[in-house]
């Protein structure tokens, strides 16, 4: 089998207090002692009126259309996991997976990271201790030459991390907001496979369809095959919402967890105001139980909502001012991860990485470095498709809205932006300012004009539409 690759990627902001700051590629990262601001209510070049789905569905010349139907996502998906290899497919998972590749793999994720000169918290350098025990941690000499298939499900929102450690690791000092630890997050529900487990028995690395790391082995029931198959089967209901609550009982009065835009989980029953589903809870010993859960049946679908630019632009609006999280951090989403959990609202699964979701669907155009914003407009307003479309640079991804006075918008998830401060070279903003936004927002690809970074329009270099 193939073993994934790993992303350590960049991820990425008044006046806040005095805080942490440095941009890193469309995203964020922090530096104690930084001026942050806070943005207009408005951002520049954009209406209230924006700040609409309808505004945008208005002026779609066929919002209605169906881009993909049921079955043509299916083969849609097939193509992203068996000819591009950006996700997988773990109910096709082998009965034995190769030991000697899973500790390449791991050894070579620890390498990457000490290679990098991340920081401690407080910006002091990792010792060689740390390091140690990193790799005692990682238990490697533990992996035998052939893994067993052991499948598992995910309980409750879990980060899934690079080492089995909850302290973090920074490229920036009390840079606490984008540990570089932080690979991905797990919404109740997620199949995986458990492939090892840490030193201390208190974390699984797993894989799931499209991500792999390590999750705390608490978050997570040890599972048959029969008991995950439904969660990959029919009748089940997607979550529409940012977050939809479930709980244990039909009068909704025992939390049991919130599921994040996207999620799956299998259908009992509709039943008026809910929806009685199957969640799995994790048995003292370890082992899977599937219990009754209940949701509101105004955060939930049956089955996939159809793939229509309406649809798509309806549930991205639905996201707007919800936090950012990086690498789902706290339960937010970072620029990926909020196109992912769209995506699949639709039945579209889309890779986690931004660098790898501008792989998916059909190639619109790509640009060289330096190539001139008036053109990148005008192939955008002749060909892209709001809604459908995404917009990639380094580090960033974003959907595309429309094209409006010349004007290319868009909505996204991102931390901050910044402004040429005026004068420039002022003492202390050396020659930015930037704003927090730390957001999901509606913005035009000139945000950004003037800094030494650039501007959105500036760092785009590459659109595809997801058909």
């Amino acid at each position: 089998m193939s073993m994934p690759r790993f992303s350590l990627r960049p991820r990425g902001a008044g006046m806040l207090w005095v805080v942490l700051v440095c941009l890193c590629n469309g995203c964020a990262a922090h530096q104690r002692g930084a001026v942050l601001y806070s943005p207009p209510s408005l951002l520049p070049r954009t209406t209230s009126e924006m700040r609409t789905a309808g505004f945008w569905i208005s002026r779609h010349p066929d919002p209605d259309s169906v881009i993909l139907s049921p079955e043509e996502i299916q083969s849609f998906n097939r193509t992203i996991h068996e000819e591009l290899k950006l996700t997988k497919d773990l109910s096709a998972w082998p009965f034995a997976t190769s030991g000697g590749e899973l500790r390449a793999t791991l050894q070579k994720t620890l390498d990457d990271l000490q290679a990098r000169g991340l920081k401690l918290l407080d910006g002091k350098k990792p010792t060689p201790a740390y390091w140690d025990s990193a790799r005692q941690a990682v238990n490697l000499d533990a992996i035998p030459k052939g893994i067993p298939r052991r499948y598992g499900l995910v309980v409750r929102y879990a980060d899934q991390r690079f080492l089995p450690f909850e302290e973090g690791l920074y490229a920036k000092a009390y840079d606490e907001d984008f540990d570089e630890l932080q690979n991905s997050a797990l919404d109740i529900g997620t199949p995986v496979v458990i492939l090892h487990r840490s030193l201390d028995g208190k974390w699984f690395w797993v894989e799931s369809a499209t991500s792999a790391g390590w999750v705390k082995a608490k978050n997570v029931g040890s599972a048959t095959e029969d008991q995950v198959k439904p969660f990959w089967s029919i009748p089940f209901v997607v979550v529409t919402v940012a977050k939809g609550d479930v709980y244990l009982d039909r009068a909704m009065t025992i939390f049991a967890g919130s599921l994040q835009m996207g999620a799956r989980l299998p259908l009992m029953r509709l039943d008026g105001d809910f929806a009685e589903i199957t969640i799995p809870q994790r048995q003292s010993d370890g082992r899977l139980e599937l219990v009754p859960g209940f949701i509101a049946a105004g955060q939930i679908h049956n089955g996939y909502l159809p793939y229509t630019p309406r649809q798509v632009l309806l549930q991205a609006f639905s996201m707007l001012n919800q936090p950012y999280g990086w690498g789902g951090m706290y339960g937010g989403q970072d620029c990926s991860r909020f196109l992912q959990e769209v995506f699949a609202t639709v039945g579209i699964e889309l890779p986690r990485d931004s660098r790898d979701q501008i792989q998916v669907g059909t190639r619109l155009i790509e640009w060289e470095a330096g190539a001139p914003g008036a053109d990148k407009t005008l192939v955008l307003t002749d060909f892209a498709v709001g809604g459908i479309t995404i917009l990639g640079m380094k580090g960033h991804i974003l959907l595309y809205l429309g094209t409006l006075d010349g004007r290319v918008y868009a909505i996204h998830s991102v931390w901050a932006y910044r402004e040429l401060a005026l004068p420039a070279g002022r003492p202390g903003l050396g020659g930015d300012k930037t704003f927090v936004l730390n957001r999901v927002v509606v913005s035009d690809l000139e945000l950004g004009e003037g800094s030494k970074r650039g501007s959105l329009l500036e760092r785009l270099n590459a659109a595809r539409i997801i058909k």
